[in-house]
């Protein structure tokens, strides 16, 4: 004898499964939207800063590592949206007929979508660290000598660590976005007793 298919629907996994994609959802949103909004306004300061200054030639936020630095920070806002969208997705397990419901296939297929978004996020954004940390580094070694010259453009200023900083908050969204897709994922993917 099978249970009906309204009994289904009600089932406490599938409710469970949906109060997890929910607040999942809501927790790793705000961490991302927070990190990303920090993030970008930081970057923007210091983009329009530099753009103010005509006297400086050559510094750490500019080129490659300002470009990768910037496309981390799009890829968090994709996934500050697909954060958001795991909350819908939730809501979805707490319809009350099982043809609104997501699929497994369709939840699985959602997940890893999210992740590899996430994880070309922590690429990108690393990439652009480690090239803006590269640039800083040349600057600090040749800070000695321009002590001596009085060149304003070797010395490290606090706007190039805000950089850095933002870049850091940026891998850190992502990271959060990492996290909180395995654990979806690990709760997706357990046995359910039947």
């Amino acid at each position: 004898m099978s249970p009906s298919s309204d009994a289904l629907t009600q089932s406490p996994n599938l409710r469970n499964l949906g109060s997890t994609f929910r607040l999942v959802g809501w927790i790793s949103f705000w961490i991302k939207l927070v990190l990303v909004v920090v993030s970008g306004v930081t970057v923007l300061f210091a983009f329009f800063s530099r753009a103010a200054n005509t006297t400086q030639a050559r510094n750490p936020i500019s080129g490659i590592g300002l470009f990768f630095t910037v496309c981390g920070i799009l890829l968090l806002g994709v996934s500050v949206y697909w954060s958001f969208h795991y909350t819908r997705w939730g809501r979805r397990f707490l319809a009350k007929t099982a043809s609104s419901q997501p699929s497994k296939a369709g939840t699985l297929r959602l997940l890893k979508t999210v992740l590899i978004t996430d994880l070309v996020g922590i690429l990108v954004t690393v990439i652009g660290g480690e090239w803006l940390v590269g640039a800083i580094i040349g600057k600090a070694i040749s800070q000695g000598v321009a002590v001596f010259s009085l060149n304003p453009n070797q010395l490290v200023e606090p706007i190039d660590l805000f950089v850095i900083q933002a870049c850091m908050n940026v891998i850190v969204g992502q990271l959060a976005g990492i996290v909180a897709t395995l654990i979806l994922l690990q709760r997706t993917t357990q046995p359910r007793p039947s």
